[in-house]
């Protein structure tokens, strides 16, 4: 069935939005592959120490890529299943097929993090990367390689392979070799590294009653009888090419440059479905509300939802609520008629009306007063508005974007926002996910980060030290992109020309990063993330010694290094209810919006003291 080319610019752009994004990675893999840094060539123990747990999110991470646990009996089971609803031929290809995924993937990500790593020392990596995700244990019997003739042969034993065992447990000793999905892997891993397509067969299987599974592996077109291996292969990439790739094709494509506006970076299930929302709106005139904590990109989905728009082609025009006194908030909004208040000496628009035709984002709008938030219901209404001191009203016709890291029905419960302004604005909305649901972006955003500060400050830092990798991808970014974006442009000037961005480049004053991952060292035991040994063991379990007592007594028990909560919880919310206070010069409505309480419960924990 040929799919019909959609005329709707907007859904066409988000189509393609979709289709890019894998392309998106692999660019930013590729083109910034030293991103990681390069510490030399990828041995066992550096491989070991790309690990990090974030037991607190559910998360593993292997060489920047999410990894799961999965019991061998459980992965036996699946294979079982598939075995009995597909066929055995079909359960191979599919099986074959998710290896040789997992093993590009891999080859990608060892690529980028050893970019100075040759052929011979970066396909290395691939059966140590397999034994460290338990998969088989790899003995090596011969390896040839030279890319200068494009020739390649290698000859493996595999010891103790989980795919035999959960076989013969299914279905016990036959004639056929059944490692399918750890034969794709070696094919995908050596056919992505060496940008030519290479086929590994099991000559010799324990599912056979061989000792030991023994595996070959050489280019597709040394092979006899290669369509059955290309059957149960996902090898388009190189089955376009007439010999199946040359001795000079061992470069990856070049993928288009993203330019410095496209910076919609993301790859991860939360990011796609804000995405995926973004443009399905985009086309229709509807409102659109976005929500989400500070810093995760509001005013970036807004440009793109606008360029996405038939209104691309008009004016976008922004306002932060926040930021205008309210005195002066009317004036910007809707215009000054001259005369209208001292000072005023000539008629000037507003927002509304520099944004005719366009689009008004309008972001933090929860800090409106309920006079102003009135005035932009009526607008909403109406379709017009009236400069202060004016007596006509103009017809606008502007499309909303509004935004808030409030909840704002909330905010309606507490009397601060008018509900009727709610429904006007929330006939679409779009909650933008925070960093630590994204984490699958982090890398990707590094990556894109770091390339533009270092085009923007004239620096050139090596890229990334594993550990401060796996550090990043364990924080709990309080602050989300916007706090991601400032540490790598800290980093990228701290550690300038030829270095290697580590920890302690991105230190404030002195502080260290504050990262509650686990990962391993290079002898492969348990350890904090970030830093050495004794201050990433003080990251993980201490606090800063100016801390008060409170919230030193919580985060101790938080952490389980106490089993009973030294301190009351109405001192703890006290205490955080100062700190709010102190941190907002007494405001008391920002220490709410703060605290995520109203204005009402921040007064009553005040009495009550």
């Amino acid at each position: 069935m040929t799919r019909k080319s959609s005329s709707n610019p907007g859904r066409a752009m988000g189509d393609e939005f979709l289709k890019q994004l894998l392309s998106q990675q692999k660019r930013l893999i590729v083109d910034h592959a030293n991103q990681f840094g390069s510490s030399g060539l990828p041995s066992a123990e550096q491989l070991a120490e790309t690990v990090a747990f974030a037991p607190q999110d559910g998360n593993i991470w292997l060489c920047g890529q999410r990894m799961m646990l999965l019991q061998g009996a459980a992965f036996g089971a699946i294979r079982r299943e598939l075995v009995e609803a597909l066929g055995l031929d079909k359960a191979r290809g599919l099986l074959t097929r998710i290896g040789w995924q997992a093993g590009a993937r891999d080859a990608a990500q060892v690529s980028a993090q050893w970019p100075e790593g040759d052929h011979a020392s970066l396909y290395s990596a691939g059966p140590r990367l397999h034994m460290l995700e338990g998969m088989v244990n790899v003995e090596v019997v011969r390896f040839d390689i030279d890319s200068s003739v494009g020739h390649f042969y290698s000859e493996f034993f595999w010891h103790n392979s989980l795919e035999a065992d959960e076989h013969i447990a299914s279905y016990g000793l036959g004639s056929e070799p059944a490692c399918w999905m750890e034969v794709g892997y070696a094919s995908g891993y050596a056919s992505s590294l060496l940008g030519r397509l290479v086929v590994f067969r099991e000559q010799e299987c324990r599912c056979m009653g061989h000792s030991a599974c023994r595996i070959v592996g050489k280019p597709a077109e040394q092979w006899d009888d290669i369509d059955t291996d290309l059957a149960h292969l996902d090898a388009s990439d190189f089955l376009s090419r007439s010999t199946y790739g040359s001795a000079g094709e061992t470069e990856m494509a070049e993928l288009e440059e993203p330019s410095e506006d496209q910076a919609m970076v993301g790859i991860s299930a939360a990011f796609v479905a804000a995405s995926q929302q973004l443009y399905r709106v985009a086309p229709t005139q509807a409102t659109v509300l976005l929500t989400g904590e500070s810093g995760v990109g509001k005013e970036l989905f807004a440009r793109t939802l606008h360029q996405a728009s038939p209104r691309r082609h008009t004016p976008l025009v922004a306002l932060n609520c926040a930021a205008l006194p309210e005195t002066l908030l009317e004036a910007e909004l809707f215009g000054v008629e001259r005369g209208a208040f001292t000072g005023a000496d000539r008629s000037r628009p507003g927002r509304f009306e520099r944004a005719k035709g366009g689009t008004l984002f309008l972001d933090e709008i929860a800090t409106l007063s309920l006079s102003a938030q009135s005035k932009i219901l009526r607008v909403l209404q109406e379709g017009e508005i009236e400069r202060v001191g004016g007596t006509t009203a103009i017809p606008v016709d502007v499309r909303v974007i509004a935004a808030t890291n409030l909840d704002l029905r909330r905010e309606v419960e507490a009397g601060r926002f008018r509900e009727d302004l709610l429904y006007r604005l929330n006939v679409f909305p779009i909650h933008l996910p925070p960093l630590r649901e994204r984490r699958e972006d982090i890398p990707l955003l590094m990556s894109y980060f770091l390339r533009k500060f270092s085009a923007r400050h004239g620096l050139k830092p090596l890229g990334f030290s594993t550990r401060l990798v796996n550090a990043l991808l364990t924080y709990r970014f309080p602050g989300n992109i916007r706090e991601l974006q400032n540490l790598i442009e800290r980093g990228v000037i701290a550690a300038g020309d030829g270095e290697l961005m580590d920890l302690v480049h991105l230190a404030e004053a002195g502080e260290p990063l504050r990262s509650s991952g686990i990962g391993l060292t290079a002898e492969g035991r348990l350890d904090a993330v970030g830093g050495e040994p004794q201050a990433r063991a003080e990251v993980a379990v201490t606090h800063h010694a100016s801390v008060e007592p409170e919230l030193a007594d919580l985060q101790a028990f938080l952490s389980g290094r106490e089993r009973v909560l030294g301190t009351s919880l109405k001192e703890i919310e006290q205490r955080l209810v100062h700190l709010a206070l102190e941190r907002t010069g007494g405001n008391l409505t920002a220490a709410a919006q703060m605290l995520g309480m109203s204005r009402a419960q921040i007064s009553y924990r005040l009495k009550g003291e």
